[in-house]
C-alpha cells in the first residue's frame, strides 16, 4: 500500500516491502478528497467534543448531587437508574478520547507526514484503537443492563448498582488495555523516502542520502498482524454485536409480552392503553441503536480484514478504495459523536435529574447567600447597639467632665478669697486627680 496516504487510518500489513509509488503531484480529485475529509473531521471534532463534554458535565453534576444528598440524609436519586449514568459517563469519556485524536489526523492529512514524535504516535494509535474495544464493551454492558432491568427487575437490583458499575468499568478498561498492548509496543514513527516510497532504517546510507536530498518524511504507523486483527475483530465487534442483538431482542419480547398481559388483565374488550404505544416506541429505539451500531462499525472492520488478508490493496493510486477507507473511518468517528444523543440526550431520566440537580445547586447557593446576609444583618444590629451604649457612655463622661470643670471653677473662686479663707479651705483637703480628665479624654477618643 501507499505510505503517502494517511497511515494513521489505513492499516499497514507489511512495512518492509517496497511500496507503490505515489504520483508526483496532487491531482484535482485527490485535493478535493483531502479537503472534504479535513472539513468532515473538523466538524465531527467540534460536534463530538461539545456533545460528549456536555454529557460528561451533566452526569458529573447528577452524581455529585446524588452523593451530596446521600451525605446529608436527603432523598437520593433513583437507585434503579443512577448506575446507568456511570456506564454512559464511561462511554462518553471513551468517545471523547477518540474525538480528541482527530486534530492529529487532520495535521497528518494536510502536511503529509507525522509531526508529533514517537510518544504521541503511540498515544494516537492507542486512542484510535481503544474505541474498537472499550466502546463496544460498554454498549454491550448497557444492553445487558436494560435486559436485566426488564426481564429480572427484582433479582437484579443488587447487581445493578453503582458499585457494580464501577467494577465493570474498571474490568472493561483493564481488559481493553491488555488486549491493546501490541499497539503501545509496535506503533512507532517510520522514516520514509517520499520519492522512492521505501522505509529508511536509522543509521543507513539510504537515510543519509534522503536527509541530504530533503526527501525524508515521517509516518506514524502500526503494523497490525493477522492475529491482532482477528482477535480484536472477534472480541471487539463480532461477539459484542451478537450479545447486543440477543439482549435487545429479549427486551422487545419481554415488553410485548408484558403489554399483552396488561390488556388481557384489563379485559379484551377494552381498547389498548398507552403501554402498547410505549412498547412500539421502545422497540423502534432499540432497532435504531442496533442498526446504527452495525452501520458505523461494519464497513471499517470489513475493509481492515480484507486488507489484512490481501483481498484488496489500497493507496492513493486507488482513489475509490482510499475514499472507502476514509468514509469507513468517518462513520466510526460519527458513532462517537452521536453516542451522546443515543444514550444521554434522549434519556429523559438523565435530563430530569440534571435539571433537579441544577435547581438544588441554585437553591443551595441562595441559602448560602441568605445566611451570609443574615449574619451581616445581625452584626450590623450588634454594631448599632454597641454604638448606642458607647454614645451614652461618652455622654456620661462628658457630664462628669463638666462637673469636674465646675468644681475647679468653684475652687478657683474660693482661692481668690482672703488668705485666711484659703487656709480654712485648705483644711477641707479636696483632691482632684489630674488623671481623671486625661482618662476621660482617652476613653472618648477610643469610642469616637
Amino acid at each position: 500500500m501507499d505510505i503517502a496516504s494517511s497511515t494513521a487510518i489505513i492499516p499497514v500489513a507489511r512495512i518492509n516491502e517496497t511500496l507503490v509509488t505515489e504520483p508526483a503531484g496532487d491531482d484535482a480529485s485527490r485535493v478535493t478528497l483531502k479537503l472534504a475529509l479535513v472539513i468532515s473531521y473538523l466538524v465531527l471534532f467540534i460536534v463530538g467534543t461539545v456533545g460528549n463534554g456536555t454529557v460528561i458535565l451533566m452526569i458529573i453534576n447528577v452524581l455529585s448531587s446524588m452523593s451530596k444528598n446521600a451525605s446529608t440524609g436527603k432523598r437520593k436519586v433513583n437507585s434503579n437508574t443512577s448506575h446507568v449514568f456511570i456506564y454512559v459517563l464511561g462511554l462518553s469519556i471513551v468517545d471523547l478520547l477518540v474525538i480528541l485524536h482527530l486534530p492529529f489526523l487532520v495535521a497528518d492529512l494536510l502536511k503529509g507526514q507525522w509531526l508529533f514524535g514517537m510518544a504521541m504516535c503511540k498515544v494516537y494509535w492507542f486512542g484510535e484503537s481503544v474505541n474498537k474495544l472499550l466502546s463496544s464493551f460498554l454498549m454491550t454492558v448497557l444492553s445487558w443492563d436494560r435486559y436485566m432491568a426488564v426481564c429480572s427487575p427484582v433479582k437484579s437490583m443488587k447487581i445493578r448498582s453503582n458499585a457494580t458499575a464501577m467494577k465493570v468499568l474498571i474490568a472493561c478498561t483493564s481488559l481493553a488495555t491488555i488486549l491493546l498492548l501490541p499497539v503501545l509496543i509496535e506503533a512507532r514513527v517510520f522514516k520514509i523516502d517520499k520519492l522512492l516510497m521505501i522505509p529508511l532504517e536509522d543509521g543507513s546510507v539510504e537515510l543519509e542520502k534522503s536527509d541530504r536530498a530533503g526527501t525524508t518524511m515521517r509516518k506514524c504507523m502500526f503494523d497490525a498482524g493477522a492475529t491482532f486483527t482477528l482477535y480484536t475483530f472477534v472480541i471487539g465487534f463480532a461477539l459484542p454485536a451478537v450479545l447486543i442483538i440477543i439482549f435487545y431482542v429479549k427486551v422487545i419480547f419481554a415488553l410485548q409480552k408484558s403489554s399483552r398481559n396488561v390488556r388481557v388483565t384489563r379485559g379484551t374488550t377494552m381498547k389498548p392503553d398507552g403501554s402498547s404505544s410505549r412498547v412500539k416506541k421502545v422497540t423502534k429505539r432499540i432497532v435504531a441503536v442496533i442498526l446504527f451500531y452495525f452501520l458505523c462499525w461494519t464497513p471499517q472492520w470489513t475493509l481492515n480484514i480484507m486488507t489484512q488478508f490481501n483481498l484488496i490493496r489500497v493507496s492513493w493510486m486507488t482513489p475509490a478504495l482510499s475514499a472507502m477507507f476514509f468514509v469507513a473511518h468517518l462513520l466510526v468517528c460519527f458513532n462517537s459523536a452521536a453516542n451522546p444523543i443515543l444514550y444521554a440526550y434522549i434519556n429523559r431520566e438523565l435530563r430530569n435529574q440534571h435539571v433537579m440537580a441544577m435547581h438544588r445547586k441554585r437553591h443551595s447557593v441562595i441559602q448560602d447567600q441568605t445566611k451570609i446576609a443574615q449574619k451581616i444583618s445581625r452584626q450590623s444590629r450588634h454594631s448599632d447597639v454597641s454604638a448606642t451604649i458607647l454614645g451614652k457612655f461618652n455622654e456620661q463622661h462628658s457630664n462628669d467632665r463638666k462637673l469636674i470643670h465646675r468644681i475647679g471653677d468653684i475652687l478657683a473662686s474660693i482661692l481668690r478669697l482672703k488668705k485666711s479663707d484659703q487656709t480654712r479651705l485648705a483644711s477641707i483637703n479636696i483632691d482632684v486627680p489630674s488623671s481623671v480628665s486625661d482618662e476621660s479624654r482617652e476613653n472618648e477618643d477610643d469610642y469616637l
